[in-house]
């Protein structure tokens, strides 16, 4: 009798405490279901509008002023690609919520964490002065590019897929959607409507001069940047916000801006993550670089970017492989012109 009446008041106590914790985990696992419902609303249906979680002791992203000429891409020194999910996807033994684009610029769900490229062994195979052999180079580029990429996007609960490659001789054979970009005479540009890049060999054949490949990676990876931003939502967030603020007010022409340097900044984060590894070496980041600079020089300021702002968002990706160093729209306007 005595040992049973004993431990009667341990074994209410046991109770009682076994109860405490059962009603905390349940209010704790409530609490968790309810903000996941409603992180993956808002990444559906508000595009993400809450505020953004900054994961490290920065004060902001991005290029922020001067860089120096000496080459420092990050190689393996670049952040891995992010385990922590991001755009409504639920933590391991959860459903996914989305893996469709988020429309958000600034606090877009990409861009909340720092989340660096897929490092692959890059085979590229010599730049020729032929049509053919430079279709060959640009399908093997975009193999790389989507090996990189593909892990960042469905690792944070995008969607992706790789695009469409155009790449006649001439210009004028050119029969993308956007064909209207070439009315000022050949260039290269990334078509949103049919998710083409459009590389025709007349305009790509000029950078050919004293490069092996590094000039011609440099262009084709900032055009593929602007499929990444088209995947993602980027891209029709910028066109809604650039519609609303005048298409070519000052404001829109700063948005514009905005979406030019971030493709750069990814330009620079492929060629810095796999930097020194298989093709990506020295001599092609080198001629990458100098492509940067000299494109800069002969874009359009208002619409691209100053030749320090192409070059110096360029180098910060490179230098940093990092999608939350790639925020553009967070930067103030200086670091934008």
């Amino acid at each position: 009798m005595n040992s049973t009446f004993s431990s009667r008041p341990g074994l209410l106590r046991g109770r009682r405490l076994v109860l405490a914790w059962v009603a905390f985990g349940v209010v704790g696992a409530l609490a968790a279901v309810t903000l996941f419902v409603v992180n993956g609303q808002s990444a559906d249906a508000r595009g993400m509008r809450t505020a953004r979680v900054i994961s490290d002791n920065s004060t902001m992203p991005g290029f922020a002023g001067a860089l120096p000429e000496s080459a420092n891409p990050v190689g393996n020194a670049a952040p891995p690609v992010a385990a922590a999910p991001l755009a409504g996807v639920a933590p391991a033994g959860m459903p996914v919520v989305s893996n469709r684009p988020v429309q958000a610029l600034a606090d877009h769900p990409l861009f909340a964490q720092h989340a660096g490229l897929g490092r692959v062994d890059c085979k590229l195979p010599a730049w020729r002065d032929d049509p053919e052999a430079a279709r060959a180079f640009y399908r093997a580029a975009i193999a790389c590019l989507d090996a990189s990429w593909e892990p960042t996007l469905r690792g944070a609960g995008l969607p992706f897929h790789p695009p469409r490659l155009l790449a006649p001789t001439e210009s004028r054979e050119v029969t993308s959607q956007c064909v209207q970009r070439l009315r000022n005479g050949p260039t290269t540009f990334y078509c949103a409507l049919d998710e083409t890049l459009v590389l025709p060999y007349d305009a790509m054949r000029p950078l050919a001069s004293g490069s092996r490949r590094g000039a011609q990676l440099a262009v084709l990876s900032t055009e593929y940047g602007h499929h990444v931003q088209n995947l993602i939502g980027v891209m029709q967030a910028y066109t809604e916000k650039r519609s609303t603020l005048g298409k070519d007010s000052s404001a829109g022409q700063e948005q514009s801006r905005r979406m030019e340097l971030q493709a750069r900044c990814f330009s620079g984060m492929f060629l810095g993550t796999n930097f020194g590894r298989a093709d990506i070496d020295e001599q092609t980041w080198n001629e990458a670089s100098h492509t940067v600079r000299s494109t800069g020089e002969t874009g359009n300021p208002r619409m691209q970017g100053t030749e320090e702002n192409v070059w110096g968002w360029w180098k910060w990706g490179s230098d940093k492989g990092d999608t939350w160093e790639c925020n553009t729209w967070y930067s103030s306007p200086a670091h934008v012109e």
